[in-house]
C-alpha cells in the first residue's frame, strides 16, 4: 500500500502547504481568507480543491478540520489521495476537497471557531427553537469553572455519571446548547463564518450533480486507531439502506437506539453531515462521519474543557498555554506511524464506498 505518512502534518500551515502542493498537479483551488490570523500572525484560509468534470452525475466531498485539532486525520488522506494517484479512480466524479473547514480552530488547535462556535452544532435551522439537554446546566459549573481544578472536574463528572451512567453523562455534555456562548459545544445564534462560506460555495461547485456523497473526518471517539463510520439517517430510510449496502454493514446511525453507547452517546443536532439537504437542496445527499479513536473519552473531554478555560482566562504563548495546546494536539492527533497507517487504510476503504453512493451504485 502507498506510504501516506509524509502527507500528514503537525500544524495548520504545514498541512495547507502540502494540500496546495498536491492540488497544483490536479485541479483548481478556491481560497477564502478568514477574518482572523493564526497564532503565528499568518493568514488563514478555507480552501476548496476541485477536481473532475463539472457535468459528472455525482460529487464526492471530503472535509477536513470541522474541529480544529482534528484536521490532520483529514488533511493527510486528502493530500495522499492526490499524491498517490488514487484520485484517478474517481475521474468520473466531481471531487471536492474541503481543507480546513474551521481555519481558526485548525491554526489555534481549538475545537471551536473564533466565536467559540462548534461547527458540528451550527448546521441547524435557527428559525426553530432549540431545547438543550437538561444535564448541560447541571454540569456547566463543572465544565466551565472560574478556576481550573482537574480534581474538582473529575469529581463533578464522576458524580453525574454515578446518577445517569456514562452514556447519560456524555449525552449531557455533547448534545449542544445555544444559550452559553462561553461554554462547551456552543452552536451559536446563527450561521457561523464557515457555515456561510460553505453555503455560498458548495452549491456553485455542484450545480450539475444530482447526487452528493460526503465524508467529514474526525478524531477523538472510540478505541485507539479504530475508525468507525456514523451517519444520521433514520432506520428504514432510503439513505440508511443505501449506506448499509455500500458500507457493507460497517456503519452506525445516531438515529438508531441500538447504536447508542459511550462511543456514540446521542444524536446532536447541527452537524454538517445532517445539514447537506439545507446546503444543497434538491440533491440526493449521503453524508457520513468517519471517527478515528485516540484516547479514552474522559481524557478527550477533560482536554477540551481545559482548552476552553485557557482561552477564557489564559495568555497565549505562556508555558501553561503551550502545555495545554501540546496536550490538545496529542489527544486529537497521535503522531505515531502506526496510527497514521490505520487512518490512511480506512480512509481509502471509506472513500471507495462513498464513491459508490455518489455513483448511485450501492452494491
Amino acid at each position: 500500500m502507498y506510504n501516506a505518512k509524509p502527507n500528514f502534518s503537525d500544524d495548520y500551515q504545514e498541512s495547507r502547504a502540502k494540500f496546495l502542493a498536491a492540488m497544483s498537479k490536479r485541479g483548481e483551488v478556491i481560497s477564502i481568507r478568514h477574518p482572523k490570523k493564526g497564532p503565528d500572525g499568518q493568514d488563514l484560509y478555507l480552501d476548496f480543491g476541485i477536481i473532475g468534470p463539472d457535468d459528472a452525475r455525482g460529487a464526492l466531498i471530503l472535509i477536513s478540520g470541522t474541529h480544529g485539532p482534528e484536521i490532520f486525520a483529514g488533511s493527510g488522506p486528502q493530500a495522499a489521495l492526490l499524491n498517490s494517484g488514487l484520485i484517478n479512480d474517481y475521474a468520473d466524479l466531481r471531487v471536492i476537497l474541503v481543507h480546513a473547514h474551521n481555519p481558526y480552530g485548525c491554526a489555534w488547535l481549538r475545537r471551536t471557531d473564533h466565536n467559540n462556535i462548534d461547527l458540528n452544532r451550527n448546521y441547524y435551522d435557527f428559525s426553530k427553537p432549540f431545547i438543550p439537554h437538561p444535564g448541560y446546566d447541571v454540569l456547566r459549573p463543572v465544565m466551565v469553572p472560574a478556576e481550573w481544578d482537574s480534581v474538582a472536574l473529575g469529581k463533578g463528572l464522576a458524580d453525574y455519571e454515578a446518577q445517569h451512567g456514562k452514556v447519560g453523562l456524555l449525552a449531557a455534555m455533547v448534545t449542544g446548547q445555544s444559550h452559553d456562548p462561553d461554554g462547551m459545544f456552543f452552536r451559536g445564534e446563527g450561521p457561523a463564518w464557515s457555515h456561510i462560506q460553505m453555503k455560498d460555495v458548495l452549491p456553485k461547485l455542484t450545480k450539475k450533480q444530482d447526487i452528493v456523497s460526503v465524508i467529514d473526518f474526525h478524531t477523538g471517539l472510540g478505541p485507539y486507531g479504530i475508525p468507525y463510520m456514523v451517519h444520521g439517517y433514520e432506520p428504514g430510510s432510503s439513505e440508511f439502506i443505501a449506506f448499509k449496502k455500500a458500507y457493507e454493514g460497517e456503519v452506525r446511525s445516531t438515529m438508531d437506539p441500538a447504536d447508542i453507547d459511550e462511543d456514540l452517546p446521542g444524536s446532536p443536532e447541527g452537524p454538517i453531515v445532517l445539514g447537506m439537504k439545507a446546503l444543497l437542496p434538491g440533491k440526493q445527499s449521503y453524508a457520513v462521519v468517519i471517527e478515528y479513536g485516540t484516547v479514552p473519552p474522559e481524557q478527550v473531554f477533560g482536554t477540551l474543557m481545559h482548552d476552553n478555560w485557557m482561552h477564557a482566562h489564559g495568555t497565549p504563548g505562556t508555558d501553561e498555554w503551550n502545555a495545554v495546546k501540546q496536550n490538545v494536539r496529542e489527544v486529537f492527533y497521535p503522531r505515531e506511524d502506526k496510527w497514521k497507517d490505520m487512518i490512511w487504510e480506512r480512509a481509502v476503504w471509506a472513500i471507495e464506498r462513498s464513491a459508490k453512493l455518489a455513483r448511485g451504485n450501492f452494491d
